[in-house]
């Protein structure tokens, strides 16, 4: 239940930024618009957002962000129309905007779906350090010669 207010104010301004980017300047149909922000919102709340963000830090998430958003919009588009090559600039412009709201929705998701996210400037537990133990003897028979 807690992931289904921000799928949802996901879902509106993804749809809004790609029915007015993508009608405009790519004419593509409401149902197209509709079925490519289906899609770009399930698969990218649930891939960025809900496996990179909680391990990477803001930046990334939103560099891997663009490009999946990029690579979904360029894909639907191109399979969903008949459009050779102008569709790209669209997409791209599209993805961008998109891009610029994820990154206010990525604080928005560390503050209240993901509140054990790592902080700017908390350093994350160091990984373990394991070492052996070492003695004096090499071997156990060495020290039992010696003591006879």
């Amino acid at each position: 239940m807690k992931h289904f207010m921000p799928i949802l104010i996901k879902f509106i301004v993804s749809f809004l930024i790609l029915s007015f980017f993508l009608n405009q300047f790519a004419a593509i149909s409401f149902l197209d618009i509709l079925l490519t922000t289906v899609l770009l919102v399930t698969l990218s709340y649930f891939v960025v957002d809900d496996l990179v963000l909680p391990a990477t830090n803001y930046t990334i998430a939103a560099a891997f962000d663009f490009v999946f958003n990029f690579g979904m919009i360029a894909f639907m588009v191109y399979i969903l129309t008949n459009l050779s090559g102008g569709f790209l600039l669209p997409s791209a412009i599209a993805a961008l905007t998109i891009t610029v709201f994820e990154v206010f929705f990525h604080l928005y998701l560390v503050k209240s779906v993901f509140p054990d996210h790592p902080k700017k400037g908390k350093k994350r537990a160091a990984p373990m350090e394991l070492q052996t133990e070492f003695s004096e003897e090499l071997s156990v028979h060495e020290k039992k010669k010696r003591e006879d």
